[in-house]
């Protein structure tokens, strides 16, 4: 088998995966009606954190040059509107209470992290001058996803 071969064949595999990644984020989006503040705080961030996860893998695919830039690109571009979604679903809710406007104010924070990794990696994507990097977005999202996590944990406490 040509080395051609084998690596046209990693690039369809990746593009698979990532897309695989995008259907479940976009899936995930049809679940039913917003119900508790705390209940669409999470919904929001943990589909959120999916939407970060694909990018990170759609980043690493292209950086191991498993992905093509197009694809990347794409991925990035679902994420991103991913988490414009949730943040709208957020910025919709009427709380009654402090608690839960605290609660979505934090959730928000955290959403805007994420947005600010996935600009910086498509704007990594579409770069002709080398800044900034993948890596630099890839960074920024893995932070964003410790914060996710760290997030997700906090309101599995509550």
């Amino acid at each position: 088998m040509a080395i051609g071969s084998r690596r046209s064949r990693a690039a369809l595999c990746g593009a698979w995966l990532v897309c695989a990644g995008v259907a479940a984020i976009l899936l995930s989006g049809c679940a039913g009606a917003p119900g508790s503040v705390p209940d669409t705080v999470s919904t929001a961030v943990k589909d959120s954190s999916s939407a970060v996860a694909t990018a990170r893998l759609a980043l690493g695919l292209d950086a191991d040059g498993k992905l093509t830039m197009a694809a990347t690109a794409t991925t990035l571009d679902d994420s991103l509107k991913e988490l414009e979604t949730a943040r709208t679903n957020l910025l919709q809710l009427s709380p009654t209470v402090q608690n839960d406007r605290d609660l979505r104010r934090e959730a928000l924070a955290v959403l805007d992290e994420g947005t600010s990794g996935l600009t910086t990696a498509r704007d990594a994507v579409a770069s002709t001058d080398g800044s900034p990097t993948l890596q630099d977005g890839d960074r920024l999202l893995e932070a964003a996803a410790g914060r996710m996590s760290a997030f997700t944990a906090q309101l599995g406490g509550q």
